[in-house]
C-alpha cells in the first residue's frame, strides 16, 4: 500500500473517530436536554394543577375534578393524570398508552427519563389528596429521532468531506513523492531526468534536491563508463592517428563482410601515399602525420562513404583501404574517380607533392581476404608502372546492375509480395530459444537461390523502397502471427529489423501503430542499427518510447559499430543489444576482444538491458561469451536460419521448414 493511501487511510480512521464522538456527545446531550424538558413541564403543570383543584377538591366535587382533569390531559402532552382523596379511596384518572411514531430499536436505546411528577392538593393546612402527573414521552422520542438523523446525516457528509479533502490534500502534498517515485524507475533504466517543480515542504524539497544531484551524479557515471568502453574499442581497433580502423579491425571487418550471409556487392579500393618515406625524411613526423589525418577526414566527411556499412582503414604507413556496398551501375567509377580527385585536391597533397595513388574493383560475390588484398596489390603495382594515379579494375558483367530493371523487379516484388521470410533462432545461457530473428530474402524469378537482404536492400535503400519493404515483411509476419494461434504459437520473441529510412517516416510510424495489435506488440521487438539509432530525428526517439509503453520492445543491432559513445543509447528505450560479430571471432584467442565485450556487457546491464552475442561460429567463443556473462547467443554454431512457410490469407496452417530444404 502507497504512503499515501496509508496517510489517507490512518487521518480518515481518526477523523471518523473523532467525528464519532462528536455524535455521540450531541446525541447524549440531546437527550438530556428531553428529559428534562419532560420533567419541568410534569413539575410545572402538576403545581399549577394541584393549585386549581383545591377548591373542588374540598367541595368534593367529582364533576368539576373530572372535568379539569381532562381539560388537562386532552392537551395531548400527558401519559397520566390522576387525583387521589387523602380521606377515602376515590380516585379520578385519565391515562392512556403512548403511540410513539419511531422505530423501536430507537426506543430501546435511547430510554429517556419520563417526566413525572407527585404534589400535594392542600386547603390551609389540610391535605385534600394527591396528584401525579406524568408526560408522554411521543413527542420527544419523535423530535428527538428527527435530530438524531439530521446529525447523522450531517455526520457522513462531513465525514465524505474529511476523508476524500484530505486525499486531494494528500495527492496534493505528496505528489512530489510521485515525481520521485517515477524519477527513480527511470534511473534504473537509464534516463537521466530532473524533477523541476519544487515542493512547499523542506523536507521534500531536500529529497526531490538530492534525487536530482543522483541523476546528474549518475549520468555521468554512466557517460564516463560508456566513453571508457568506446576509448578501448577505439584503441583496439582504430588507427591511433587517423581514427579508422586499423589493421586488425580492417581484417575483422572484410572476413565479416565477405561472408555469404553478409555480403552486399560493392567496390573495394587501396589508396597509396608512394613517397611517403621521403616525405617523413625532408619533412619530419609532425608534417606527415597531418597528411595522413587530411586523408582520412576526407575519407570520413565524403558524401559518397557516408553509410553505416562503408569501411576505412589504415592499415601502417601510407596505406588506406577502403570497401563501400554500392549497386555497381555503369557509374559507380565517376564516384571512385570523384573520391581520387578531392584527395588529390588536398592542401597538403598539393603542397608537398605527395605522390598518391588510388587502385579499386568491384566485387560482385564473396571472396578470401587474401584475394582481395592480393588483387588490389597487382593493381597498385600496375598503376605504379603505368603512372596512373588512379586505376579502376575491369568492371565484370553482372545482371543487377541496371537501375531501371532492379526498379521493376522490385515494384514486381512488392506486389507479388515474392519474398522469402528465414527465422534464425536466439538462445538463452540455458540453451532455450527466447527469439527468433526474422531475416528477408528476394525470390530470384529463374528460380535460383534466393537472394540475401545484403545483396538487394542496398537496391532498396537508394530506391526509397525501404518503407513498402518493411511494411510487408510487416504484414507478412502478422499473417504467420495469426495463423500460429490455432497451431500452437512460439512462446518466445519475434525480431523484425526496421530500416532507418522507415522510422523517420511519419507515415511508417502512423501505419504501424495502427494496423500493429497489442497483442502482436507483446510478442515483437523492432531491431535498429546502433548507426540508425544514432541518426534518427528527435520525432522518431519520442515515438520509440510511446511505442514502448503500449509493449513494443527495441532491440540495437550492431552495436559497437556507429563511432559513439554508448552514453547516447540512454535516451532510447533499449530492450536489448546485440554485440557485433567481428568483436566475436575467435574471441577466445584475444583478450583485447574479451575486454571489450566484457565492457559492452556492463553498459547494457547498467542499463538494465540484455545483452546478446550474434555471429557465433565456434563453441571456444560460447564459452568465453557465457563467462563474460552474455545473456544469448546465435549463429551458425547453434541455429542456421530457417525458411518460414507464410500462409496465404485465406489459407490456414504455417510451419517452419528447413534452410536447406
Amino acid at each position: 500500500m502507497s504512503i499515501r493511501r496509508q496517510l489517507a487511510l490512518y487521518i480518515g480512521l481518526l477523523m471518523v473517530v473523532i467525528l464519532s464522538g462528536n455524535l455521540f456527545l450531541n446525541i447524549i446531550n440531546l437527550k438530556s436536554h428531553f428529559e428534562q424538558q419532560l420533567q419541568a413541564r410534569a413539575d410545572e403543570t402538576a403545581t399549577t394543577l394541584a393549585l386549581t383543584l383545591s377548591q373542588s377538591a374540598q367541595a368534593n366535587d367529582d364533576a368539576a375534578l373530572r372535568s379539569m382533569i381532562d381539560v388537562i390531559f386532552d392537551r395531548g402532552h400527558f401519559a397520566l393524570v390522576r387525583f387521589a382523596y387523602t380521606d377515602s379511596n376515590k380516585l379520578i384518572e385519565r391515562g392512556a398508552i403512548e403511540s410513539v411514531a419511531v422505530p423501536t430499536w430507537f426506543k430501546s436505546v435511547m430510554g429517556l427519563n419520563p417526566g413525572f411528577a407527585n404534589t400535594e392538593v392542600i386547603s390551609g393546612w389540610t391535605q385534600l389528596g394527591q396528584l401525579s402527573i406524568a408526560m408522554h414521552q411521543g413527542p420527544s422520542y419523535e423530535q428527538l429521532w428527527r435530530l438524531v438523523k439530521a446529525e447523522c446525516a450531517w455526520f457522513l457528509l462531513m465525514t465524505f468531506i474529511v476523508v476524500y479533502g484530505m486525499r486531494v490534500l494528500l495527492i496534493w502534498l505528496l505528489k512530489p513523492l510521485k515525481q520521485i517515485e517515477e524519477l527513480a524507475q527511470k534511473l534504473s533504466h537509464n534516463q537521466f531526468v530532473h524533477i523541476h517543480e519544487k515542493p512547499t515542504s523542506r523536507e521534500v524539497h531536500s529529497l526531490v534536491q538530492a534525487m536530482n544531484h543522483l541523476s546528474d551524479r549518475l549520468h555521468a557515471s554512466f557517460l564516463a563508463h560508456g566513453q571508457t568502453v568506446r576509448k578501448l574499442q577505439h584503441e583496439t581497433f582504430n588507427d591511433g592517428l587517423t581514427q579508422v580502423l586499423n589493421t586488425k579491425g580492417w581484417d575483422q571487418y572484410l572476413y565479416d563482410w565477405m561472408k555469404h550471409e553478409q555480403f552486399a556487392p560493392g567496390w573495394i579500393a587501396l589508396i597509396h601515399v608512394d613517397n611517403l618515406t621521403e616525405l617523413n625524411e625532408q619533412l619530419g613526423k609532425a608534417v606527415v602525420d597531418e597528411l595522413l589525418v587530411q586523408i582520412s577526414m576526407q575519407l570520413k566527411t565524403e558524401s559518397s562513404l557516408n553509410h553505416e556499412h562503408v569501411g576505412i582503414a589504415r592499415t601502417g604507413g601510407g596505406d588506406f583501404w577502403l570497401f563501400s556496398p554500392d549497386p555497381l551501375d555503369k557509374e559507380y567509377t565517376v564516384r571512385v574517380e570523384a573520391i581520387h580527385d578531392s584527395l588529390m585536391r588536398l592542401s597538403l597533397i598539393q603542397q608537398h607533392k605527395a605522390q598518391l595513388f588510388l587502385v579499386a574493383m568491384p566485387v560482385h560475390e564473396p571472396q578470401s581476404p587474401a584475394s582481395l588484398k592480393h588483387q588490389l596489390d597487382l593493381l597498385l603495382q600496375r598503376s605504379k608502372t603505368e603512372q596512373q594515379s588512379l586505376l579502376v579494375g575491369a568492371t565484370e558483367h553482372h545482371p543487377l546492375t541496371n537501375w531501371v530493371e532492379w526498379q521493376q523487379r522490385l515494384k514486381r516484388a512488392l506486389l507479388d509480395e515474392s519474398i522469402q521470410l528465414y527465422s534464425q533462432p536466439l538462445f538463452d545461457d540455458t540453451q532455450n530459444i527466447i527469439q527468433q530473428e526474422i531475416h528477408c530474402r528476394l525470390i530470384e524469378e529463374d528460380g535460383e537461390e534466393p537472394l540475401m537482404a545484403g545483396y538487394f536492400w542496398p537496391m532498396v535503400d537508394k530506391l526509397n523502397l525501404s518503407q513498402e519493404f518493411d511494411r510487408l515483411v510487416i504484414r507478412l509476419w502478422q499473417r504467420l502471427f495469426e495463423n500460429q494461434k490455432d497451431t500452437g504459437r512460439f512462446k518466445g520473441k519475434w525480431v523484425l529489423n526496421i530500416a532507418g529510412k522507415s522510422l523517420n517516416e511519419p507515415s511508417f510510424r502512423q501505419w504501424f501503430a495502427e494496423h500493429v495489435t497489442t497483442e502482436q506488440l507483446n510478442d515483437l521487438i523492432i531491431e535498429c542499427s546502433e548507426y540508425t539509432l544514432a541518426h534518427v530525428t528527435v520525432k522518431t526517439q519520442m515515438w520509440l518510447h510511446d511505442m514502448t509503453e503500449k509493449g513494443l520492445r527495441l532491440s540495437v543491432d550492431h552495436v559497437g559499430t556507429s563511432g559513439k559513445s554508448f552514453g547516447f543509447l540512454a535516451h532510447f528505450p533499449v530492450y536489448q543489444g546485440k554485440i557485433e560479430r567481428r568483436y566475436i571471432r575467435d574471441i577466445h584467442d584475444h583478450k583485447d576482444n574479451a575486454f571489450f565485450v566484457s565492457g559492452m556487457i556492463q553498459v547494457f546491464q547498467a542499463q538494465s538491458a540484455l545483452c546478446f552475442a550474434e555471429g557465433v561460429e565456434k563453441q571456444e567463443e560460447i564459452d568465453v561469451l557465457t563467462q563474460l556473462g552474455v545473456d544469448g547467443v546465435m549463429g551458425y554454431a547453434v541455429g542456421r536460419p530457417k525458411l518460414l512457410e507464410i500462409p496465404k490469407p485465406q489459407q490456414n496452417g504455417a510451419h517452419i521448414v528447413d534452410d536447406e530444404s
